[in-house]
């Protein structure tokens, strides 16, 4: 499978699972994750789903974590089902769960920058 069709069926599959995770799945354990990115391996055998905690607060427990991907696991037989009925492969991927450490790693270096920036004296201009 070239690239271009594997990106093409990757951004589906992340607008069809959050689509079914926003409307048809009422596990509260769900209610707050969001899918950030997919990625198929090359003969589309199964795609890697990477997920993130939106929360009002900046640090998500690792509880929470383990209990949405529990909550995932769980839904993932109904999640393919739902999604073998709108895409069009021969074979509809396994779905696999990880999380997605890149948002939380963005906050904590900004949440360090802010920290630093009294810190740090003002350039002088000449």
């Amino acid at each position: 499978m070239d690239a271009t069709r594997r990106a093409r069926i990757e951004s589906f599959i992340q607008q069809e699972i959050s689509r079914i995770l926003s409307r048809e799945i009422r596990d509260p354990r769900l209610s707050l994750v969001t899918i950030t990115r997919v990625e198929m391996v090359r003969d589309a055998s199964y795609v890697k789903l990477f997920v993130s905690v939106l929360s009002e607060s900046e640090d998500v427990s690792e509880a929470t974590m383990s209990s949405c991907l529990e909550g995932l696991t769980s839904a993932a037989g109904f999640l393919r089902h739902q999604l073998s009925k709108v895409l069009q492969l021969r074979h509809t991927p396994e779905l696999r769960f990880e999380v997605d450490k890149g948002i939380h790693n963005s906050l904590r270096v900004f949440k360090l920058l802010k920290e630093l920036e009294p810190h740090v004296a003002p350039a002088k201009s000449e």
